[in-house]
Formats: C-alpha cells, structure tokens, sequence
C-alpha cells in the first residue's frame, strides 16, 4: 500500500484524565493547607515562649505565649504553680525572668509578666466561640524540650468538660487531634487567621490525639480578672453540698425542670445562705431562674457578677418549694 494512501492517525487524547484531576487537586489541597500553616507559624512563633520552673523538688518545663507588647504572658497554673523561679526563652534565645501576676487553679490558667526595654512579638487572642467541628488548628510548643515544635488537626469537639487539678469543672473545654505531649502546656491552640483560640492544657494519658485546651474566650476573661483584682473572683454561697437526685413526684408536682439538684449538707456559719435562711438538707435547684441540677452547674452560675448582689435561690425545703433572696459573696 502506498503511504499517501494510509488514513490519517487520529490526534492523541489530551482530555485530563480522572486519575490526572484527582491528583491536580489534592496537590492543590495540600499547598492550600502547608501555605495555611506556614503562613500561621510566621506570624506567631516569635510569640510562643519556652519556660523553665526551679522549684525545691526539682525542675519543670512548659510552654507560654505573649500576650502583650509590654511583656505580659499566659501559660497554664500546673506548669508553675510549685515553682520558685520562672525563666523564660524567646523564639530568638534571649531570656527572661518571669514573675506571677496571678492564677486560676479552677481553669488551670496563670498570667505571669516579663521586663523588656523594646515591645515584644505578641499574638492575639481570638474568639473560640466561632470555632467549628473539623477547622483546622494548629499547636506550638516546647513537647520533651522541644522548642518550636508545631502540630496540626482539627477541632475534634466542642463543649467539653475537663476537671481541674483542684477537682473543679472547667467548662467549653475544646478537644482536638493535634497532637501534644508533655511539654506543650500552657502553648497556644492557633487557627489559620494567627488568632489564638485556646490554651493547651491537657491530654489523656494512653490515648490517641485526644487532646485538650482552654478557650480563648474564658482565658480572656481571666486575664481581665487577674489584672484587675489580682484573682479570679467567684460568688460563694456558703455551704457544703453534692448532687442529689429529686423524687419523680416531686419534679411533677411542682413541674420543674430538672430531675437532680444540689443538696445541702451543712451551711457554713455567718455565710451568705445562713444569713439568707437556707437550712442543711435543702435541696437548690435554681439560681435566677437557672436549673442548678448538679454542684458543677451551681458553681458555673456562681460567676463574679453576682457577687454582694441579690439572687433568687429556688429550693425544696420537704415537699415544699420556696424562693429566698441571698447575696452571695466572693470566694476566698
């Protein structure tokens, strides 16, 4: 057969293939998410600070994050709660010593302030309250002495509770994957806009990326309390109490809303709620109009706005129910 005769080869396939478009695009989504995490660690790193505890029974080491340009910083309570000394190292290695402006065992949360001559690299507390389920996150801190160290997830959950070392409940608590060690206390939890938006604080000993921080939005408002009074205040009402749950009948009988509340077992003397009539086997079920079903409830109601002003506690006195007027006063 005579070349010329030969019919023309048709022009070769240049449509992308499936396994062509998946592979463009799971680079696409990988660059997209290392520019994230880069981008956030150049911003914030030179924040993240390392610190080292002299105490009497040794050393201890975490990790914390300026705040402000004048040097204040946060870190957890358990980090330096037993400590003499605090040092502090910058991203850049200069060092510092740090002192306590305060802390807050029951968010596990301490501010502490070093001195400089020039402003310092601060990060910016955001607003956890924005958070969702699956954003990204990203923690930095100083894991077994390893300073800098970054690791990333997601926000696994929202709205947990996560006891404090002195047993109280902290509430909101935001759990993610990003893996931490000890080390990492007190780092910051960063979202992909270089805003913190929690404070590592906790992990579960033996398992799989079940980590844990404060929110941003409560430790802002620790920091606030901390600066202003020195502590954190918190209304007391002056009694010692366990969760209890009420009788079915009862709950009908006067339609409440809760099926447990907070039973008192003995009112402390010249304490608010003895002031205010309440007895030793009363059982509390509501603080302004609020179900109060258990003592962690009770003491999460109790918050620094209603200290030396009037509440309304709802409670069974027997099969009655009665309202009495107390005004709670700061915890000591």
């Amino acid at each position: 057969m005579n070349p010329s005769d030969r019919e023309p080869l048709p022009p070769p396939d240049r449509t992308p293939k499936h396994d062509d478009v998946s592979t463009a695009a799971d680079l696409a989504l990988l660059d997209a998410y290392s520019r994230a995490v880069v981008s956030t660690l150049e911003q914030t790193r030179a924040g993240v600070v390392s610190l080292r505890v002299q105490a009497r029974r040794g050393q201890g080491a975490g990790s914390g994050f300026l705040i402000t340009p004048d040097g204040y910083l946060l870190t957890n309570s358990h980090v330096v709660d037993a400590g003499d000394a605090i040092s502090v190292t910058l991203d850049d290695g200069k060092g510092y010593e740090a002192t306590r402006v305060g802390a807050d065992v029951d968010t596990d949360l301490a501010l502490l302030r070093i001195g400089s001559a020039t402003p310092l690299p601060h990060l910016r507390l955001g607003e956890s309250k924005h958070l969702r389920v699956g954003q990204v996150v990203i923690a930095i801190g100083n894991p077994q002495g390893l300073s800098h160290t970054v690791t990333t997830g997601v926000v696994s959950a929202l709205g947990r509770s996560l006891r404090a070392r002195n047993g109280r409940l902290i509430e909101g608590v935001i759990q993610t994957d990003a893996s931490l060690n000890p080390g990492n206390s007190g780092g910051p939890l960063l979202d992909t806009r270089a805003q913190v938006v929690g404070v590592n604080t906790a992990i579960i000993a033996g398992a799989q990326s079940l980590c844990f921080a404060v929110p941003a939005d409560t430790a802002r408002w620790v920091v606030g309390e901390l600066l202003r009074h020195g502590r954190v205040r918190r209304a007391w009402l002056g009694v010692k109490a366990q969760t209890v749950p009420l009788p079915r009948r009862t709950v009908l009988h006067h339609g409440l809303d809760v099926a447990s509340a907070v039973g008192v077992d003995e009112v402390l003397a010249d304490g608010p709620a003895q002031r205010a009539g309440v007895r030793a086997g009363d059982r509390i079920f509501g603080v302004d109009g609020l179900p109060t079903p258990d003592v962690d409830t009770l003491n999460r109601v109790l918050g620094g706005e209603r200290i030396d002003r009037s509440v309304r506690v709802d409670l069974l006195r027997g099969v009655d129910k009665l309202s009495l007027s107390l005004v709670p006063a700061a915890r000591s």
